[in-house]
């Protein structure tokens, strides 16, 4: 994805138009196939094989988001990278990770296992493992929304709110892994190590000062 950037590099990334109508297009080639699928037209191991996708996807998403933004502030990453451009990322990866997220959750309605709406969206309604897979989409939708309103909440709060993307990050984990078949798929294994790595360099940074 192109990223266009202020003279100097001193403002964060902004969507460019490009950006806008490349989005759009997968999008709207995802709920084509969507509709596609749920009307028989597109046999039933397209729909599973996009649910896995885009679940492994919004995953790896989450992991490098919950990575960068740790880092964001210590020494750990390029220092000839601005603020702005740092947190720019990290707001962009966030917004993609919950929307791929949410198309996870569309394609689990369709299949031999679909899900209700209601399954997908509110949890507790079914199993454990989809309940936390909810929370997960749920906490990326809260922190992602809170930030973006952080004038209207106010910085303090809004930084607190943020601090949910870590038990999000465990329960996105956890569906991942109780999904599965068979072994630990080694995506979860590096995420894990890379946000718990993270974590670690900036509690470690905090304590310092």
């Amino acid at each position: 994805m192109t990223q266009i950037t202020a003279p100097g590099a001193s403002k964060a990334p902004r969507t460019s138009p490009l950006n806008i109508l490349i989005t759009s297009v997968l999008l709207g080639t995802v709920l084509l196939a969507w509709v596609l699928s749920w009307q028989g037209t597109l046999s039933e191991a397209w729909p599973h094989m996009l649910l896995s996708q885009a679940g492994t996807f919004s995953y790896i998403l989450l992991a490098l988001s919950a990575t960068l933004g740790p880092l964001i502030g210590t020494r750990f990453l390029p220092q000839w990278l601005t603020a702005g451009i740092k947190t720019g990322w990290h707001g962009i990866i966030s917004g993609f990770a919950l929307v791929v997220g949410m198309i996870h959750g569309l394609f689990a309605t369709l299949g031999h296992d679909a899900l209700t709406v209601v399954q997908v969206v509110v949890p507790g309604t079914d199993s454990l493992t989809n309940a936390l897979g909810t929370l997960a989409l749920w906490g990326m939708l809260l922190v992602y929304v809170t930030w973006a309103l952080r004038g209207r909440l106010g910085i303090k709060a809004a930084r607190v709110l943020h601090l949910l993307a870590y038990p999000t990050f465990v329960a996105a984990t956890l569906h991942a892994v109780w999904s599965g078949h068979g072994g630990v798929d080694p995506t979860y294994v590096l995420g894990s190590a890379a946000v718990g790595g993270a974590l670690a360099v900036r509690l470690f940074t905090l304590a310092r000062r």
